[in-house]
C-alpha cells in the first residue's frame, strides 16, 4: 500500500485525525502510515485511531522491557588497571610487615621490522650515464627516460621471459631507480 502521508509530521497527523475522526479512508490511512513510526506521540495516535475505527476504547500500548544494565565489572586480563590498591589491615605490633611488590608492567611484542636495505650510493655523473642525460637536461626529460626504461620491466612484459633475463631486467629497472633517486637528492641539495 503507498504511503500518501509519509511526508507528514505527528502534529500533521494529529490535525488530520482531529478533522477527520468519521472518515474511514482517512483514518486507514492514517493507521497504515502510523504503523510505520515507533516515536512515543505516533504510537499514541495509533492506539486513538485504532479505537475511532474499531470502536473500543484506546489500548494501552505495553512499554518495551528495559535494557539490561551495562556491564561495569573489568574484564579479568584488565582486573586492577584502573583500581588503586587496598591498604593492608594494620599488622600487630612487632609483626614483620612485607611490603607488596609493585605489578610489573607488560610489554608490548616487539615487531621486528624488516631491514629496509640503503640504496647504493651512485655518484652522480653515473646516475647522468645510466639515465642517458646530461648536466644541462630538463627534469623532464631525465623522469620521461626514467620511466621508459623502468618500463621495460613491466610484469606484463616479464612474463615471456625466461628467469635469468627477467632477474637482469629487474636488477635494471632497480639501478635506474637509483641513479633516478641520485639525480633527485643531488637537485634538492642544490635548492
Amino acid at each position: 500500500m503507498p504511503r500518501p502521508l509519509m511526508q507528514l509530521g505527528v502534529g500533521d497527523l494529529e490535525a488530520l485525525f482531529a478533522r477527520s475522526r468519521t472518515d474511514a479512508n482517512v483514518l486507514k490511512q492514517l493507521e497504515h502510515e502510523l504503523q510505520y513510526r515507533q516515536v512515543p506521540r505516533a504510537v499514541a495516535l495509533l492506539a486513538e485511531v485504532q479505537a475511532a475505527m474499531y470502536g473500543a476504547q484506546p489500548v494501552p500500548q505495553v512499554p518495551a522491557p528495559p535494557k539490561p544494565a551495562p556491564v561495569s565489572a573489568p574484564t579479568p586480563q584488565q582486573a586492577g588497571l584502573w583500581e588503586r590498591p587496598a591498604t593492608p589491615a594494620a599488622a600487630p605490633v612487632g609483626a614483620p610487615v612485607a611490603t607488596p611488590r609493585p605489578a610489573e608492567p607488560v610489554k608490548a611484542p616487539a615487531v621486528a621490522k624488516p631491514p629496509q636495505p640503503a640504496p647504493p650510493a651512485m655518484p652522480v655523473e653515473d646516475a647522468y650515464k645510466l639515465l642517458k642525460a646530461t648536466v644541462g637536461s630538463t627534469w623532464e626529460s631525465i623522469e620521461a627516460t626514467r620511466r621508459q626504461m623502468v618500463q621495460q620491466s613491466h610484469p606484463a612484459r616479464l612474463k615471456s621471459m625466461s628467469p635469468e633475463r627477467r632477474s637482469q631486467a629487474l636488477a635494471e629497472a632497480k639501478k635506474v631507480n637509483a641513479a633516478y633517486a641520485a639525480l633527485s637528492q643531488a637537485r634538492c641539495a642544490g635548492r
